[in-house]
């Protein structure tokens, strides 16, 4: 949704995983340093190497969920949407795919085998940045941002942040780490909205997940 866009755009966080005791522990955090480290790099999209996450979204009566894959600090994702919902009697299915590697994308529905091919466009970073300055400066335009320190989440230090914008009756506070949002909840009006990253996993995923199934009839843009 694009609330959860507006609130991730204004907000960056610190800091790196929790120790805990134990061989386990240690592990952890030699990888949470490792991407700490990370984190100060402007062309690395996620904090992590590499893993992959689940996402819950909360809006309108209506819970959906996903799970993103990633590599390469989240220049590859991977992001499979799946769901089954009844409206009036009537099931209807979900099952979708978006590849992303670099400025590539595949967007591919499992369930009628067919998907589309097409490149990104991705502007000079001086460009970008200019644009970036401009269209932020109008959305700050009556909104209020609040710094409210950190807190942990799944194990994380986060940044805590709350995020109000008059102009679409908005409310929401957000936790990160790095740049990646790990959890939005407030209000849009009199909808309760929530996103939020429900489980981590630092390990390699597949490299099978990246790649277009078999079978499926592709459309090249």
């Amino acid at each position: 949704m694009a609330i959860f866009a507006i609130a991730a755009m204004m907000v960056s966080c610190g800091g790196n995983k929790a120790k805990t005791d134990g061989t386990a522990g240690e592990e952890t955090t030699a990888v949470s340093e490792e991407s700490t480290a990370k984190v100060a790099d402007a062309d690395k999209k996620l904090p992590f190497k590499h893993g992959s996450y689940v996402e819950v979204s909360k809006a309108m009566g209506m819970e959906l969920s996903k799970t993103v894959y990633f590599d390469k600090w989240g220049d590859w994702k991977a992001t499979e949407d799946k769901s089954e919902m009844t409206i009036m009697g009537h099931t209807i299915k979900t099952h979708k795919l978006e590849i992303v590697k670099g400025n590539t994308h595949w967007d591919i529905d499992l369930i009628e085998k067919t998907g589309r091919r097409y490149e990104g466009f991705t502007l000079p970073a001086g460009v970008a940045a200019a644009i970036g300055a401009a269209v932020g400066g109008k959305m700050m335009e009556g909104m209020e941002i609040k710094e409210l320190g950190e807190e942990e989440y799944l194990g994380y230090k986060c940044k805590k942040t709350q995020v109000k914008y008059t102009q679409m009756d908005m409310e929401v506070t957000t936790l990160a780490h790095g740049n990646l949002t790990m959890k939005t909840d407030g209000n849009m009006g009199q909808m309760k909205i929530s996103n939020k990253i429900v489980s981590i996993d630092l390990s390699a995923p597949p490299a099978s997940i990246f790649e277009v199934p078999e079978g499926i009839t592709m459309e090249v843009e």
